[in-house]
Parts: C-alpha cells; structure tokens; sequence
C-alpha cells in the first residue's frame, strides 16, 4: 500500500483540530486525538501553500500537443489545457489561473475522471485518530484508478496529490477531456443515527437519469462491500442516492451541478465516527471500498443495470463555510 507522507501538525481549520501526529493509511492502531470534522463547500476557502506532486505516469497513447484536452504537467498535476501557441500549453491552473506551461504529457480524451475530495489546506473531515479526508481520498481513487485501468478503462485524477485545487477547475478537468463518468470521492461528518449497515450517500444530478444510475449502482456496489465489515456505523436518516437541492433548486454540490457528464459525489462513510475512522486506516477497507467504485463504474459503462438505493424524496441543503472557491488560494508548482 502506498505510504502518505506525514505531515507537520497543523493547529487549526475552522473547527476542526487535531493533536499528535497524524497518521499515514496503515492497518496499524494510532493514538486518538480531538479532532472534528469539516465538510466541504464551494464557497471562499482558506489560503493553502503548495505541496508535494506526482511523478507524470507513462501513457501508451500520447496525443499530439495540438490536440491536448489536458495536461500533466512535468510535476506531475493534471490542468485543462485551454490553447497551444508557440510551443507552449496555455493552462488553467489548480486556482483557476491562466498559465503557460511548456512540456508534460498531453491528455486528449479519457473515459472516467475521479476527484478525491479536497485536498491542501482544505482538509475535509477529520477523524478522531487524526486520519484526514483528504488523504484518504486521494488513497482511494488512486486505488481505484488502478483497478480500472487494470481493466482497460482509461482515467485521469482531477487532484494527484495534496494541493489545493477549486471545485471549477475539477469540473472543468472532466468537461475538457469529454469523460463519460465523474465521481467525486468523499467521506462524511458529522455523526447521526447509530446504524448496522454503512451510512454510505450518493448525491446525484437533478433531473438527468444516467447520474441517477450511476448513483445508484456506486450506492448498491458501496454498501454491498462495506457490509461485511462489523462496525457501529453511523448514517442519515435519509440516506441513499439522492438530488441534494440548494435554496434555489440547483444542485447543491458543484462536484455534482458543473460537471457536463453523468456525475456523483459519494459519501463512503463517516470519518468522524471512530469505529469507522478505525477501519477507514486499513488495507482492508482501502482495498475492498475501491474495488467497490471500480466494479459500479464498471457496472455503469458496460450494462443497463438501474442500481438501486434510490431516495425519491431530495434533501434540501445550502452549502455555506468554507471550500472548493478560489480564496486565498496558491497553486502548487507546475513545472
């Protein structure tokens, strides 16, 4: 299993907290801490510093630079390409800035484009074991990447390591590259019902059938797999694949309302619950909810199945706080 580099301790976001040191994904048991979560919005967001990127993954297929949809730049972060003039790509980076970046791997089109949620400053949920949303995240669709590929479907990250990255450009990743799925990863807080099955949600596009499919079969894959694990789960009393509608009857979630492609975000599970932060640190549970989201997408771009879960009654919600806009925002490095 891949190891995430730890981090230095940080002191604040908004209300969440965390003491010690924060743990990498492992099987291993971990000293508790005091954190609460955050949970992630689009709306003016916390200034974050740059950090660490991928190496660029090889490609069998590599377009010409012409007719580059998206780019991996050579530090390896996946940017809509806007225009190519003199040599140069012309990008919009992380921030939702216009850059020229010259090299990196052209990407012309791809078939599904996975977010792992927040990312940088924007921490997302925290689990009383220190175990952050955004780690996890990142953990779990590369996972799922892989698999999928393994299977000879193509995808690309939105986020490929821990910087921040705006809600916009997220979305615009997955326009430009004309994918056929989206599906934002995510893990929830704050607790709610105690349950003995997982509190997993999918929020899906109002009004577009195939993003109800999709939701659909990510909730019956998700909550199918995760059952078997023997945990105190916690869960809304409305749980599902649902439309989550704002006050002007949009779609809440800009994961969900800019994508122009069969989108979803999904909620796995609660990391502010510590029976399931606990398990959310294992091998195990890594392995077993990616291969999860590789079998729905799977599902979704191979056979007719509806899926099931649904939640006809929509949950109204107007994010409000603090991420996924713009704000205070500073990109990582390019190259």
């Amino acid at each position: 299993m891949r190891k995430l580099a730890a981090l230095a301790g940080f002191s604040m976001l908004t209300t969440a907290c965390v003491t010690g040191e924060r743990p990498v994904l492992t099987d291993e048991t971990l000293p508790p801490s005091t954190a609460q979560a955050a949970s992630e919005t689009e709306d003016e967001a916390l200034p974050a510093a740059a950090e660490e990127v991928v190496e660029p993954l090889p490609t069998s297929t590599v377009p010409e630079p012409a007719a580059a949809r998206a780019l991996i730049t050579p530090s390896g972060v996946v940017v809509p390409v806007l225009d190519f003039i003199d040599n140069e790509y012309v990008v919009r980076t992380p921030c939702g800035e216009t850059s020229m970046i010259t090299g990196g791997m052209p990407i012309a089109e791809t078939t599904v484009v996975l977010d792992p949620g927040h990312g940088g400053e924007e921490i997302g949920a925290v689990g009383p074991n220190g175990l952050t949303e955004k780690e996890l995240n990142l953990e779990l669709a590369e996972r799922t990447k892989a698999e999928l590929e393994s299977r000879g479907i193509s995808v690309v990250l939105a986020r490929t390591a821990d910087y921040r990255i705006t809600i916009a450009t997220r979305a615009e990743i997955g326009n430009r590259l004309d994918a056929e799925v989206m599906v934002s990863i995510h893990h929830n807080a704050p607790n709610f019902l105690e349950s003995d099955k997982p509190g997993s949600e999918v929020f899906i596009q109002s009004g577009s059938p195939e993003s109800r499919r999709l939701g659909g079969l990510v909730y019956e894959e998700t909550v199918a797999a995760l059952d078997q694990f023997d945990v105190a789960w916690t869960v809304s009393d409305n749980a599902g694949a649902l439309e989550v509608l704002n006050r002007d009857g949009e779609d809440a979630y800009g994961m969900v309302r800019r994508p122009e492609m069969p989108a979803v975000l999904a909620e796995l599970g609660y990391l502010s619950n510590p029976p399931e932060a606990e398990l959310f640190l294992t091998e195990e549970y890594q392995s077993v909810a990616s291969m999860a989201l590789a079998d729905a997408i799977e599902r979704f771009l191979t056979t007719d199945d509806p899926g099931s879960g649904f939640t006809n009654e929509p949950r109204f919600f107007t994010p409000g706080g603090g991420t996924g806009g713009s704000g205070g925002c500073v990109d990582p490095e390019l190259g």
